[in-house]
């Protein structure tokens, strides 16, 4: 894979940047085995732009020789590439050099797939065309057919072509991968690796040219365009004329500003795009009217109508500066490495996770090394792989806590610090947490450990029992922050029974496992705290070593749980507890209510919770009913009822 460090990029000529990209593009559209990521793709093609503006390249998509095993066919219209912007400055300015007022703009997710033109003659079909060189492409008809959302026999004796992006979704890719790795080379498996396909963009590619058609219905076409003479008068018309053609169109969004489709494309970045059913790199923003975009026209067979709006790459090379092992509130030791700051997927990135001790061994990681950085679902900074070593060797791994220097224990693939009385790090964390499962704002963790060094809480319960000066005298922040911050944890008094031993922060016992314990009839403080090992292992999935685990934790916080309960007011929900019994809710996207609440809730009054959809869930809870989630499609795909807040309130009252 050519990365930018291999590249000298101050001595290097235009002539052989663009062999190089020229030679990229022939593997990313012929292969499953991309020389090439899409982010130093676009950095040299900049650059060639920049030394040597009318290269070859820019005249051609592609070139014309590449040898794929099937016949050729010319487009009925040029099937272009699109113009590219990476910053909400140069979006706007690409719009406002055509200097024509009042633009409505139409925003779609830029599918990472494989452009594929259909071609229809009075409602039969005629052949399905790869983009080729964007003149001429491969026929693949016999793999298109069995694709997903394929429309053999459109209505209205349709004539003309349908432009579609081939994409498989992320879960179809996991599902071919299941099937592929366990199929031999010599009886058609994937002769890449050990069976598997790298990531989603190179399955499109590989399965949708291969010879024999096999693992075609892993394949899913969304379509993008529509090529005919029907009178449509803007991209909305044409999405309506596809969705009649019976086929599955982009999503699409009508946008009036550039400050609306930024909204867009900060939310895609944030959440959105994790969510989505299958990979996309960017939007394509595409002027709404037709006879504007008509006027335009092209330059270089890109229309100059549109432009592909780019998210910020997902990696990135830097250098590790110092790694520190961090004591978290369990008592796990995780080291954390500071690196050299760079710009990844839109922020600035310093640190990133080791994961653990193990890790750092395998993938032999030390001070001074080049490493590659990702952002895996653009959150957390992860460090994929050493590029180059300067130190031999790994970091020393510590043997003594680094905070309370009691010895390390090392279980599984962590190490972990046992001293949980005494270390200081887990006990601030714990209380932390505390704070958080309970959802009480406004205390940051130096507010807790300031309140824990003037002997102000030691306990959660102590929480209760602060007073505004505690807070406003001791951290600075004022008499209104320190008024919002008791009355934050004061309307945290009434609490269920899951609540007070979730939030204990007890260790190896989960929510659902304390649930599980309050249904099989421990419903009351004495009975969870006076549980005893021969009757956990009595209960469904409790083994020994659990059970062992759950009741060691249960006495390790036994002073804390105390401490709770002396402070609240228990609910009671025995009149109501068989409301929702042997109902089942998903829940997906954003609510009024932290989602924890609504677990709670549904929880306390008999019902499951479940991670994904199945034909035995009754209910998906969620307020977006526009969704792309997988579990939105899955709940749609398998008859499952879908409900708002509003209707969920309904659904109580009504029992």
């Amino acid at each position: 894979m050519i990365t930018l460090d291999q590249l000298n990029l101050e001595s290097i000529s235009p002539e052989e940047i663009g062999e190089i990209l020229i030679s990229a593009k022939k593997a990313y559209y012929t292969t499953d085995k991309p020389i090439m990521d899409d982010h130093t793709y676009d950095t040299l093609e900049e650059i060639l732009k920049q030394k040597s503006p009318h290269h070859r390249l820019f005249s051609k998509v592609g070139t014309s020789d590449f040898n794929t095993g099937f016949n050729k066919k010319k487009h009925s219209h040029p099937m272009g590439s699109q113009n590219k912007v990476s910053k909400y400055e140069d979006l706007i300015h690409y719009f406002e050099l055509k200097k024509i007022p009042n633009l409505e703009f139409v925003v779609q997710p830029k599918c990472d797939g494989i452009s594929l033109e259909i071609e229809y003659s009075n409602g039969n079909l005629v052949d399905a065309i790869t983009r080729g060189n964007g003149f001429v492409g491969d026929i693949i008809t016999q793999n298109v057919v069995k694709m997903k959302n394929f429309v053999l026999s459109p209505p209205n004796h349709f004539s003309g072509s349908v432009r579609c992006e081939i994409v498989v979704t992320k879960n179809d890719f996991e599902k071919l991968n299941q099937v592929s790795k366990k199929v031999p080379i010599s009886q058609g498996g994937n002769p890449e690796g050990e069976g598997v396909y790298s990531n989603p963009r190179n399955a499109a590619s590989g399965l949708s040219q291969r010879l024999d058609g096999k693992y075609s219905e892993f394949c899913t076409l969304i379509a993008v365009d529509i090529l005919t003479d029907n009178g449509d008068r803007s991209e909305q018309d044409k999405i309506l004329s596809l969705k009649s053609l019976g086929f599955t169109p982009v999503e699409s969004t009508l946008c009036h500003s550039f400050d609306e489709i930024e909204k867009i494309y900060q939310s895609f970045l944030k959440k959105d795009r994790q969510d989505y059913p299958y990979e996309i790199d960017g939007l394509v923003v595409k002027i709404n009217n037709i006879n504007i975009s008509r006027q335009l026209g092209s330059k270089n067979n890109r229309p100059k109508s549109q432009v592909a709006y780019k998210f910020p790459a997902d990696s990135n090379q830097s250098q590790i500066k110092k790694i520190t092992w961090q004591v978290g509130p369990m008592g796990s030791i995780t080291p954390v490495a500071e690196v050299e700051p760079i710009e990844l997927s839109g922020a600035v990135v310093s640190f990133a996770s080791l994961g653990n001790y193990d890790l750092v061994i395998k993938k032999n990681l030390n001070i001074g090394d080049v490493i590659e950085i990702s952002r895996r679902g653009d959150v957390i900074p992860h460090i994929e792989k050493v590029i180059t070593k300067v130190f031999p060797g790994h970091v020393d791994i510590p043997t003594n806590c680094p905070h309370c220097h009691a010895p390390l224990d090392k279980e599984d693939k962590q190490l972990h610090c046992s001293n949980s009385q005494n270390c200081l790090p887990q006990i601030l964390g714990s209380l932390r947490l505390f704070c958080n499962t309970l959802d009480i704002l406004g205390l940051s963790e130096k507010t807790i450990e300031k309140l824990y060094q003037a002997n102000k809480i030691r306990v959660p319960g102590d929480f209760y029992k602060l007073k505004i000066d505690d807070i406003s005298q001791l951290d600075n922040l004022g008499q209104k922050s320190a008024k919002n911050i008791i009355h934050q944890i004061q309307s945290k008094k009434s609490l269920s029974l899951k609540q007070v031993f979730d939030a204990a922060i007890i260790p190896n016992f989960s929510a659902a496992r304390i649930q599980q314990l309050i249904t099989n009839g421990y419903d009351t403080p004495t009975k969870l705290l006076n549980i005893s090992k021969s009757e956990l292992v009595k209960l469904p999935g409790f083994q020994k070593t659990l059970a062992d685990k759950v009741w060691q934790g249960i006495q390790l916080r036994k002073k804390w749980i105390e401490s709770i309960l002396s402070q609240i007011v228990l609910k009671d929900h025995s009149s109501k507890a068989l409301k929702l019994s042997s109902l089942s809710f998903a829940i997906t996207g954003s609510l009024s209510q932290p989602r924890q609440t609504y677990i709670d809730l549904i929880e306390s009054l008999g019902g499951k919770i479940s991670s994904s959809i199945s034909q035995n869930t009754n209910y998906l809870l969620t307020n977006d009913t526009s969704s792309k989630s997988s579990k939105f499609l899955s709940a749609q795909k398998l008859n499952v009822k879908i409900i708002n807040e509003d209707q969920f309130n309904q659904l109580i009252s009504s029992r």
